[in-house]
């Protein structure tokens, strides 16, 4: 679903969750001997082959963005500041910079939020069963009803690959199996390349003595993704079941459009390139796109940014994944509706 954007999800709570909760996963997959080989990323920017007519026509569509550039921001009121940094979750060898530029800001603050925090997800570790619901299906629901009999099929077929019976299929959620289908090797390599930005700044901070707080519980982003209606999260699987589009070109796109400190123009351009491939509307392709937004991006930003506003300490650093920036549910935008003065920071 979404192609990359889930898998950039999915990567990142994966290598965050605690054992038990990694345990709870696999087994809820039945993935009995899966593991992927590690290929050579043969992913492009795709940025770098637009026409110029499609050039033109994204920074067109970047202008009509709120906050569309820039991965970190100061957002002002009163005598509070809070730093607004965007990251991203999986690992680049590219990010110990923006660590040491950040280091000395991470030293003189009050309290550095994080979506959630090492010390949370090690607290929940164990809790196996609570999270269960946000993979399968509800008792009485079976994917394999949900599904034309010619895409079950086919769907069956491709999982076989990865280990995966149709009876443990047809009890997932249809989020949860896309990342089978889409998923990519790509991996930026470096030393410490596996470490996202979220980790790297909150050990920054904990090393200096700074409190380090979650704006949700463990399980929420699981949540998000499972709270996607039903309906949209099987339209979703059947067109990546029959797309043939290229994650790795739209995970390199992502990747490289963050570090220019201009993600929404790559995901404005995975928006283009997504399911073009098929004979399905654009209307509806952007619809699905949106109800994906709404259900992960939207939802949480709202409530980390009243959850932020109830904060009074004079200096506070927010370190979230930078997709949650821009747009009008943005956390940007949310926190200058909310009075605060935004600002682009100077590196």
């Amino acid at each position: 679903m979404t192609g990359t954007a889930t898998l950039s999800v999915l990567r990142a709570m994966a290598r965050r969750l605690p054992r038990g909760m990694m345990a709870a996963t696999l087994a809820l997959s039945l993935l009995t001997g899966v593991d992927r080989a590690e290929a050579r990323c043969s992913g492009i920017d795709l940025r770098d082959h637009l026409t110029d007519s499609a050039r033109s026509r994204l920074d067109s569509d970047l202008g009509k963005v709120p906050f569309a550039i820039g991965n970190h921001w100061i957002a002002t009121r009163g005598a509070q500041r809070i730093d607004i940094v965007g990251t991203q979750h999986s690992g680049d060898a590219r990010m110990a910079k923006t660590v040491r530029q950040l280091r000395p800001l991470i030293r003189q603050a009050d309290a550095v939020f994080l979506e959630v925090t090492e010390t949370q997800m090690q607290a929940a570790d164990g809790d196996q069963g609570a999270f269960a619901r946000y993979f399968l299906l509800r008792p009485g629901q079976q994917l394999d009803r949900m599904m034309p009999a010619a895409d079950w099929r086919l769907l069956t077929a491709r999982l076989a690959l990865y280990g995966i019976t149709a009876e443990a299929a047809k009890r997932m959620q249809p989020w949860y199996i896309s990342d089978f289908l889409t998923g990519t090797d790509c991996r930026k390599r470096g030393f410490g390349a596996r470490r996202g930005l979220d980790d790297r700044i909150e050990r920054s901070a904990r090393n200096a003595g700074i409190p380090t707080l979650g704006l949700e519980a463990p399980e929420s982003g699981l949540a998000a993704l499972a709270s996607m209606p039903l309906a949209d999260q099987v339209k979703m699987l059947r067109l990546d079941l029959r797309s043939e589009t290229r994650h790795e070109d739209l995970y390199v796109t992502l990747s490289e459009s963050y570090f220019d400190d201009r993600l929404t123009e790559g995901r404005i351009v995975m928006s283009w390139m997504i399911y073009r491939d098929l004979d399905v509307p654009r209307r509806e392709v952007h619809r699905l796109l949106a109800s994906f937004d709404r259900a992960v991006l939207t939802q949480r930003n709202r409530a980390w940014v009243k959850h932020l506003r109830a904060r009074q300490d004079p200096h506070l650093i927010v370190a979230v994944g930078a997709a949650h920036l821009a747009g009008d549910t943005g956390v940007l935008n949310l926190l200058q509706r909310a009075g605060y003065q935004l600002t682009p920071a100077r590196n």
